[in-house]
């Protein structure tokens, strides 16, 4: 897997041992029920084309490692107001998406992996990342 920034094609590689842990509680329609006076639904809905969140975490502890090095790479785009692609590069699944960063739901989450305060760029971290579909991938 592995996280693109669009703008200059620089590119972060992330480890697999992340989860899509909210890939399957996606709706793509919007649905709106009303009733009249008299009883008789009204519904309105629509299919949703954006906004899909893919939340990045750790399936357990031992999995899903940034070196500090690339997590202060990706604190810094996540500043950018810019839009990434994120690449899966699984042998059974090589799907893309066009991302932001959502910060409303806390964009990044790190802890070092080993508990204590680092010191190298080369230590590892924890880390979440939320994200933001912007259009339909494929």
């Amino acid at each position: 897997m592995k996280l693109i920034r669009k703008s200059t094609s620089e590119a972060v590689s992330l480890e697999d041992g992340f989860l899509w842990a909210d890939e399957f509680e996606w709706k793509p329609i919007e649905q709106k029920l009303e009733r009249a006076i008299d009883g008789t639904a009204i519904i309105q809905e629509g299919k949703k084309k954006s906004g899909r969140s893919i939340n990045l975490q750790p399936a357990d502890t031992a999995m899903g490692w940034i070196k500090r090095r690339d997590l202060r790479k990706l604190l810094t785009w996540s500043a950018l107001q810019e839009a990434f692609e994120l690449q899966f590069e699984y042998p059974h699944d090589n799907r893309h998406f066009k991302v932001i960063f959502n910060h409303e739901a806390g964009a990044l989450e790190a802890k070092p992996v080993k508990g204590i305060p680092t010191n190298s760029e080369d230590d590892y971290y924890n880390v979440t990342m939320r994200f933001t579909e912007l259009e339909n991938g494929n």
